[in-house]
């Protein structure tokens, strides 16, 4: 336990630069009691003899108080270090956000996202995880991750609050050589006797499968896999179709393959990304800044929410 004070340290270093008591108390202003006080209280608690006391010359560092002075310069540089980032905290342009992402949503969002925030806010790291879909509210709840972006559903929303940042349509998948595969759009009622490649995955599936049951089809299932590449690649390789909400950039699957992704002329139920949070949980400028920058990079992305 340290048992001496900065300003206690703040007198010895000022009697140490002025080479006396009366020197020091005037250079700070203070009573000369106050620090003889000071003083005697260091070298108590330190157990060190600081100066040499001599009557005509005043006060001379000890050995022990030239390599004492040495590490109260020190401390004090770090006081001052704490003392400024503390401030830059209070006024929140610095600091920290722990950031849950849904898994498949990472690779589409995450480095984009961090990166411009980190660009427009530098004196703010974001610390992400990828995580699981009901992993993410366990984890705001329990206040081990402080915003969570990922899909509206999945997952129990009792003590979450949510902000929507995009809400994206469903579109087809088909193989590139599949004979719809040449349209612009299609009704799902075309695929109905068309088997169907499952994106196993918590949210998504209920989702999707919703979707095919509001628009009165029951395709058989033919692959079932809980990664989305792989999925297109069955896809391409002549397994039937599948419905995604996320879009890769290229028609290319991972094994060769190429797809085609068709708009659904259906009026469907779009799913939504959000940016959750704890409800009550306290919103400082930081977690605010965050949320209006998630809000305005994925209306560049997306346009505007639905």
């Amino acid at each position: 336990m340290v048992r001496f004070t900065l300003r206690q340290c703040a007198y010895f270093r000022a009697v140490a630069e002025h080479g006396g008591i009366a020197q020091a108390a005037r250079a700070l202003n203070i009573s000369q009691p106050s620090v003889a006080q000071a003083l005697e209280k260091l070298e108590d608690v330190t157990r060190l003899v600081l100066f040499e006391r001599h009557h005509a010359r005043g006060l001379t560092l000890t050995l022990q108080g030239r390599l004492f002075l040495e590490h109260v310069n020190r401390l004090e540089e770090q006081a001052g270090q704490v003392e400024r980032e503390a401030a830059a905290l209070a006024a929140e342009t610095a600091g920290e956000i722990r950031l849950g992402v849904f898994r498949t949503l990472s690779p589409f969002y995450a480095a984009g996202l961090i990166r411009s925030f980190g660009e427009a806010v530098p004196g703010v790291i974001v610390r992400q995880r990828e995580m699981a879909l009901a992993n993410l509210a366990d984890a705001l709840r329990d206040g081990s991750i402080d915003l969570a972006l990922t899909y509206d559903r999945g997952s129990d929303p009792q003590g979450l609050a949510f902000v929507q940042l995009a809400a994206l349509r469903p579109m087809v998948v088909l193989a590139a050589d599949h004979p719809l595969a040449g349209r612009d759009s299609i009704d799902l009622a075309d695929l109905a006797d068309e088997p169907y490649v499952m994106l196993e995955g918590p949210g998504s599936r209920s989702y999707f499968e919703e979707l095919l049951a509001e628009s009165g089809i029951s395709p058989p299932v033919s692959y079932v896999s809980t990664s989305l590449e792989a999925v297109r690649s069955a896809v391409a390789a002549g397994f039937g179709f599948t419905l995604l909400v996320m879009r890769p950039p290229s028609s290319m699957t991972y094994d060769g393959g190429k797809v085609r992704t068709l708009l659904i002329t259906n009026d469907l139920r779009p799913l939504r990304i959000v940016l959750a949070s704890r409800d009550g949980a306290h919103r400082g400028l930081v977690a605010r800044r965050f949320t209006q920058h998630a809000i305005g990079y994925f209306a560049a992305r997306h346009h505007a929410p639905a």
